[in-house]
């Protein structure tokens, strides 16, 4: 698998995105309650967030069975993220509860589909599983860098504009990821 191209494409594509995901669990609350949220008021729309999460991360597979191509989901997913993650840049008072919706269901849809799509990979299930594994293992290892990069960028922009636009754009550069994703 180490050989293979494509997957470090994966386990690169899967830790980009998934840094989203632990950037916004860091840095959320925090964000809020720099705009005079209170604990239980930013702890309550990350809990809205994760069920959003929840709720996209078993629709969009059921709805993605149909067909082995799972681009479509997973863009429409990226979508989404960039969408919440823009919302939280520009327009983070205007539509709070919105931004999160918008964003845990692209966070959770995605992780889901990344799923399917390491396993599609690969005829045999023990090969399909390693690679998944390895996906994971190294796409943590990366996700994990970026709420340290968010904390950076709003350390030297003292804002969370730029942040938030990182994770836009990173999201932006997974959608293009993705396209390589062709199932043949």
């Amino acid at each position: 698998l180490w050989r293979r191209p494509r997957s470090w494409l994966l386990l690169l594509s899967f830790g980009l995105m998934n840094g989203g995901y632990a950037s916004t669990v860091a840095w959320l609350a925090p964000f809020y309650q720099g705009h005079g949220w209170s604990a239980t008021q930013s702890g309550s729309l990350l809990a809205i967030l994760s069920v959003a999460q929840a709720v996209s991360a078993l629709l969009m597979p059921a709805l993605a069975r149909r067909n082995p191509d799972r681009r479509r989901w997973l863009l429409l997913a990226l979508l989404l993220q960039t969408l919440g993650f823009a919302g939280l840049a520009w327009w983070p008072d205007a539509w709070p509860i919105s931004n999160a919706i918008v964003l845990g269901l692209g966070l959770g849809g995605s992780f889901a589909l990344f799923m399917l799509v390491a396993l599609d990979h690969l005829p045999q299930p023990t090969q399909a599983g390693a690679l998944n594994a390895l996906m994971q293992g190294g796409g943590f290892i990366l996700a994990a860098l970026a709420p340290l990069v968010m904390a950076q960028l709003h350390q030297l922009s003292g804002s969370w504009l730029a942040s938030w636009l990182y994770q836009a754009g990173v999201a932006l550069l997974v959608t293009l990821l993705v396209l390589r994703f062709a199932p043949q």
